[in-house]
């Protein structure tokens, strides 16, 4: 599995370009500057086939709708968080930014379904709690998880923007993440790779927050 990380515009956003040996691949939270994202995807040789969302916080969609028109690949997110991606303009003004063309959703992922990029096997875990409908994305034959904004390398995502729970979040972290192998990669909307098993035993709000 090739994995490229590609950290992006003012929120530091992590997008990850990912592949199988054949060079199908897929973008995982394409956030912000379409055109270096292009540029590191030429520099692979990866075949584009789908965007995949984890969840629609502007700072993880806001190059979507360049790269479908680049690719002109479906784009694939949960149900719930489809209507939190139709306020891209809001949440702009919000941050005080300009925002364009709000991109179309092809197709919703459900909780569970297995994900095929080429040879990849992206199963999609619910993990709620930092935004409606968040996913994050293990690829068990790699030992993998893209982990969205649900779990960082000691930290967690924030819960005060709208859609936001602590109880739900740290559910969703207990119930799909911290059960998966000590030794699985976790890669993140933000911020450096940790594993699982140095969240279990260091992660300060898993600790403090009553799951462990």
């Amino acid at each position: 599995m090739i994995v490229e990380m590609v950290t992006v515009g003012p929120f530091q956003e992590n997008c990850y370009i990912i592949g199988d040996q054949s060079g199908t691949g897929a973008l995982i939270d394409p956030g912000d500057e379409a055109a270096r994202i292009a540029l590191n995807v030429e520099r692979t040789g990866i075949e584009i086939t789908k965007i995949i969302v984890t969840h629609a916080h502007i700072d993880h969609v806001g190059a979507i709708a360049q790269l479908v028109d680049e690719y002109l690949c479906p784009v694939l997110m949960h149900e719930e968080a489809e209507a939190m991606m139709k306020t891209l303009p809001q949440q702009a003004i919000m941050m005080g930014m300009r925002f364009g063309r709000v991109p179309a959703v092809n197709r919703h992922i459900t909780d569970y379904e297995t994900l095929e990029v080429g040879g990849i096997r992206l199963r999609s875990l619910y993990t709620p709690g930092h935004a409606p409908g968040h996913l994050a994305f293990y690829a068990e034959e790699e030992g993998i998880v893209f982990s969205g904004d649900a779990l960082f390398a000691g930290s967690v995502g924030r819960v005060d923007l709208p859609g936001g729970s602590m109880d739900l979040l740290m559910r969703s972290i207990s119930e799909k993440l911290l059960p998966l192998p000590d030794v699985t990669r976790v890669l993140s909307g933000h911020g450096p790779e940790t594993n699982i098993g140095r969240e279990r035993q260091t992660n300060p709000f898993l600790r403090g927050g009553g799951v462990l």
